[in-house]
């Protein structure tokens, strides 16, 4: 889909400190004809019983707008700390919807918005692609005559609501203009992808968003504000960025101009700090406390809200804090960013003996993670005798860095293996690979394509994998992270390279998954086999991506059915155990 609806994309916004108490709310009601669904409301998950009654319950410091979806609808709800609302609809007819309990005249505001949404959705669905190559201008014109729709009905929610509530009109407000403006600031980028004119706003474009008044703390808990101001930070941030010619990775000089974009974007301290913290939280999350440092100390400096102080502190400790079982070493440096081999090594190893290894990569969809999502499962390693290593790659952000970039990383890491492996006490010919999600694309690639870039006879090629929900494909999703660069995907794609002499592989995968479909994992392992390579694939039931529940929302991100994940775990270690990287 690529229209995202502006009124109703819920942020977590824990991070926001103030005195006020915490008061529970609730939302409940019936969800007529709600076999199979899932209902998510804000970002929870909700159990929907025979009968169609949900219940959820929160604990808020603050009025909220929130994101209900169920089935194939989607509407939005306005919750207040305290308050208790109850609702029915037939899942396959949002307007059947009804409210009753508290705040029932701003929901039915809400309501009229959300059916509104239905037309702007299939407007935008329909002509994405025609109104994004109009002149900027024109695109201005149609955005600003939808918003306007939608802002028409806050004058006649007041009039028919002498009591009206102040906090609800203000918030939707802002959920109206900033989610409409979110198009405008994005506006460049796609037009670009549409008609290969690279563009930035106009004075007149900029002047427009800037009527928007963006220095108000108070709207630090609409999503639509927090969306748009992160969208306007990053625009300007690519103006000065652009204009630096330093051979330098685009993150780091992204956070190098960091303080002057938020000195031209707001004026008020408090989100200046704020959004100050939540970056560098993105950026060590990211790319590690190596590539940190610097603006840690600038953080440290120029920060005055010692909440966000406090925030960013605390994650240092726990970075740190969480390498000091470990040996971490530095095994590449390019354009300036640092990357690490984090080595857990068994508790019972000899100085003089060597072990099979086990290298670590993480999932993420090619654009989040880090090394720590894979120090769990290195542990688990560690603890049946091998080097487990979680390793680092870096991650795609639609400017310098793509896929391929992180496959290289991944060569790069086992090259270094194995060139060090007598002082790492690695069996060099015996270092399998094991991935999740994209990492398991990763792992793929390292054993299908060949490692060009070292004038080398050391093999890069792993000795085995262990794919867990692997990508197996270059289209879709890691074409789109190419951003448009002269190269063919195909190139890249692991099923469709396959070839005899491919090391032994265990394959794990969910029935449902959605992101990673079984579809071509199992043309994946039918092509494997039939070119002669060993290859096991385990297929769980009602399960998805990185066996996730099928009654829970298949995103990506893991909330893994514990059975199915120790089952899967199970066969892992048998897989090694087999092959003799385990001792029995």
């Amino acid at each position: 889909m690529k229209w995202t609806r502006i009124c109703i994309c819920l942020i977590a916004l824990s991070q926001f400190t103030f005195s006020q108490a915490l008061d529970n709310s609730e939302i409940k009601g019936r969800i007529i004809n709600a076999s199979d669904m899932s209902l998510k409301i804000g970002d929870i998950d909700v159990p929907i019983s025979g009968n169609g009654n949900f219940r959820f319950q929160t604990k808020m410091e603050f009025p909220k707008i929130l994101d209900i979806k169920c089935g194939k609808m989607s509407w939005s709800i306005f919750l207040e700390p305290g308050k208790n609302v109850k609702l029915e609809v037939n899942a396959s007819d949002l307007s059947s919807l009804n409210y009753n309990g508290d705040l029932i005249s701003a929901n039915y505001c809400l309501k009229k918005i959300s059916l509104l949404d239905v037309g702007t959705n299939d407007y935008f669905n329909n002509n994405w692609a025609q109104i994004h190559i109009q002149d900027e201008a024109k695109f201005i014109s149609i955005v600003d005559s939808l918003k306007r729709q939608y802002l028409k009905l806050l004058p006649e929610y007041q009039d028919k609501n002498k009591n009206y509530r102040g906090d609800f009109v203000k918030l939707l407000n802002a959920e109206i203009d900033f989610g409409f403006n979110y198009l405008i600031v994005a506006y460049p980028e796609i037009h670009r992808k549409f008609t290969g004119e690279k563009i930035f706003l106009s004075k007149e474009g900029c002047d427009y968003l800037n009527a928007s008044s963006i220095d108000d703390t108070t709207l630090m808990h609409s999503s639509a504000f927090l969306k748009y101001c992160r969208k306007w930070i990053d625009y300007n941030a690519d103006l000065l960025v652009n204009a630096n010619t330093e051979q330098k990775n685009y993150n780091l000089k992204k956070m190098d101009v960091f303080p002057k974009v938020l000195s031209i974007v707001f004026k008020n301290k408090t989100l200046q700090d704020y959004w100050f913290s939540e970056y560098l939280n993105e950026h060590i999350d990211n790319t590690g406390i190596a590539n940190s440092g610097k603006y840690l100390k600038e953080f440290d400096t120029i920060c005055t809200t010692e909440v966000y102080k406090k925030r960013i502190n605390e994650l240092y400790t726990s970075y740190v804090n969480a390498e000091k079982d470990h040996i971490v070493k530095l095994f590449k440096t390019i354009n300036g960013f640092k990357l690490n081999a984090h080595i857990f090594y068994p508790d019972n190893i000899n100085q003089n003996e060597k072990r099979t290894a086990i290298v670590i990569f993480y999932r993420g969809g090619f654009v989040l993670g880090n090394p720590s999502w894979a120090f769990a499962k290195a542990k688990h390693y560690a603890s049946k005798g091998m080097i487990a290593i979680a390793a680092q790659y870096r991650l795609s952000n639609f400017k310098d860095i793509t896929p391929i970039d992180a496959i290289q990383d991944a060569k790069d890491l086992r090259f270094w293996l194995r060139k060090n492996a007598d002082s790492l006490k690695i069996i060099d010919n015996k270092i399998a690979a094991s991935g999740w999600s994209a990492g398991g694309q990763i792992c793929a690639s390292l054993a299908i394509f060949a490692d060009t870039s070292h004038n080398s006879k050391i093999n890069t090629s792993p000795n085995a994998l262990l794919l867990t929900s692997p990508g197996t494909s270059s289209r879709g999703w890691f074409t789109e992270l190419l951003n448009g660069a002269k190269i063919n995907p195909l190139d890249y794609s692991p099923i469709d390279h396959i070839r005899p002499g491919l090391p032994p592989t265990i394959i794990l995968q969910g029935r449902d998954d959605t992101l990673t479909p079984l579809e071509d994992v199992q043309l994946f392992y039918n092509r494997l086999v039939a070119k002669g390579n060993y290859c096991e694939i385990w297929i769980y039931d009602k399960v998805g991506h990185l066996f996730t529940p099928t009654y829970l929302v298949d995103n990506g991100w893991p909330r893994p059915d514990r059975e199915v994940q120790k089952q899967a775990d199970l066969k892992a270690d048998r897989f090694l155990t087999k092959f003799g990287y385990i001792k029995e």
